[in-house]
């Protein structure tokens, strides 16, 4: 109790000295606060059909770049400090050059209204995860610390407080109040060093860290429970282990319940500024093998959103009928043909189970989708879900989107949200997997992702993926909806951006 009502004083009052006490996976002792037990072995619900709200599932649970040669990380060759007008700055993506896939952008202004932007992104089993800042979204400089600022060896896992981590992707900075910051990250955990780390089984989590500036460092020593596996509130939910949750240390099983229960990767804490609700979205995986028919029809890859604890957003809502969203199935026909049919080219390049060699995925004699790294925004009435589609290292890797008057709306099997397709993928680049934020201006809206030059990933193993920078257009389609539609846009083929300055 002590260590909720320190983070429960910390998040009303938002102290600058900071706190975040713990999830349920932790005490103000530095002890985990979670059993040691593994929970696989928790009994499985009996039968195929599922609990209202979750799929039925488990019984337990060469072509050119279309761009310039990327120069130093903060910028491009091609990037321009020349104004074209008064108020915009034109630049040539990429505008990060290197390897920073999967990247998040935290906007803060100062007293007087200037953005300052925080990046980061996935580094692999390369050590702490770097953080860069830019005004404007075009240029960037690397900051000296890290996110964790920690000692680390690439390679081996990273030793942060009481816990081992391995396969640091997706870093996500959100700022929930003056003073407080969140990190999220997907990682695997373990109770052990690992030298060197072991391969990504899909037995990975997501996991939170306080810190009192976005520049961290976040899971400080004085905060020994953290990072905090995302879950419910160990301390004070009884019913915890039957809501959405991250497993305690790596572990490919569902945990005793439907996977779609199981927070694996690319988390989005977001609040929604029309009501002050806090969701998280993230990515969950199928059996492997399958278990049911359900499963078989839909493996791979899904994106669910749960809301959070408004009072403690480090914490699921600890409520049996807390709001859960299925929003992303990359087997739902009928959503792949709203986006083939979305515009006259938006047919090219669309699939959600090709992998690097083009080839259909298949596991387990059943076709694999993935469907991933979901952000949410709001613009006016609408919220806005954007998710990527097939494999990360797939030339067909793209993003797209759904819209709805409420987050529960967007539900993928809801005929009555909006879809459509954002980034396509043409001249042998793939593009996915970001975040959506405002300019400098505080009105237009952009979108900060990677780019896969996919001939090179295929033939020679170079993925490197480099940031680019793109708009998101909203287009009045003439049907009493106003411009709320997005736009489809081929990166490759139009690499300038222009950026709106105050």
């Amino acid at each position: 109790m002590r260590t909720r009502a320190l983070r429960l004083a910390c998040w009303l009052v938002v102290l600058t000295a900071g706190c975040s006490g713990g999830n349920g996976a932790g005490t103000g002792d530095g002890a985990d606060g979670r059993p040691d037990a593994d929970r696989a072995g928790d009994a499985a619900p009996d039968g195929d059909a599922p609990p209202d709200g979750a799929p039925p599932e488990a019984d337990d649970a060469a072509a050119g770049d279309g761009a310039g040669d990327p120069g130093v990380d903060g910028g491009t060759d091609d990037a321009s400090d020349a104004s074209v007008g008064p108020r915009v700055i034109e630049a040539t993506n990429p505008v990060l050059a290197g390897d920073h896939p999967d990247p998040h952008v935290l906007r803060t202004t100062d007293a007087e209204g200037r953005p300052t932007y925080y990046l980061t992104a996935t580094v692999h089993n390369g050590g702490d995860i770097p953080i860069f800042t830019s005004p404007d979204l075009v240029h960037w400089t690397e900051l000296p610390g890290r996110a964790f600022d920690r000692a680390s060896t690439p390679g081996n896992s990273m030793a942060i407080n009481e816990a081992f981590f391995c396969s640091l992707w997706a870093p996500q900075i959100v700022e929930l109040g003056p003073g407080s910051y969140l990190l999220s990250f997907s990682a695997q955990r373990f109770r052990t060093a690992q030298a060197p780390c072991p391969p990504y089984q899909e037995d990975g989590g997501v996991y939170l860290a306080w810190a009192p500036a976005p520049a961290g460092p976040f899971a400080r020593t004085d905060h020994p429970w953290e990072p905090l596996p995302a879950s419910a509130h160990f301390e004070t939910c009884p019913i915890r282990t039957e809501l959405p949750r991250s497993v305690d240390y790596v572990s490919d099983d569902c945990q005793g319940t439907w996977c779609h229960q199981i927070i694996r990767l690319d988390s989005d804490v977001w609040r929604d500024p029309a009501d002050g609700r806090w969701w998280l979205a993230y990515s969950w995986y199928t059996n492997t093998p399958p278990r049911v028919d359900w499963e078989r029809t839909n493996h791979g890859e899904h994106v669910e959103v749960v809301e959070l604890d408004a009072a403690d957003p480090f914490t699921v809502r600890c409520d049996a009928a807390v709001a859960q969203v299925f929003a992303a199935n990359p087997h739902d026909a009928a959503t792949l043909e709203r986006l083939r049919s979305y515009c006259p080219r938006c047919g090219e390049m669309l699939s959600m189970t090709r992998g690097r060699y083009d080839e259909e995925m298949v596991r387990d004699g059943c076709s694999w989708g993935v469907a991933e790294g979901a952000n949410l925004f709001r613009r006016g009435a609408w919220v806005y879900l954007l998710v990527s589609g097939s494999a990360w290292d797939s030339g067909y890797y793209h993003v797209f989107w759904a819209a709805a008057r409420t987050v529960e709306e967007l539900a993928h099997d809801n005929t009555g949200r909006l879809v459509g397709r954002y980034l396509v993928p043409s001249l042998g680049q793939a593009f996915g997997h970001g975040t959506a934020v405002l300019g400098p201006d505080g009105t237009t809206w952009y979108f900060v992702h990677h780019r896969l030059r996919h001939p090179a990933c295929r033939d020679a193993g170079d993925c490197a993926r480099d940031v680019w920078l793109s708009p998101i257009e909203f287009e009045d389609r003439g049907d009493g909806l106003g411009d709320v539609w997005i736009r489809p846009r081929f990166p490759a083929e139009e690499p300038v951006v222009r950026v709106v300055l105050p």
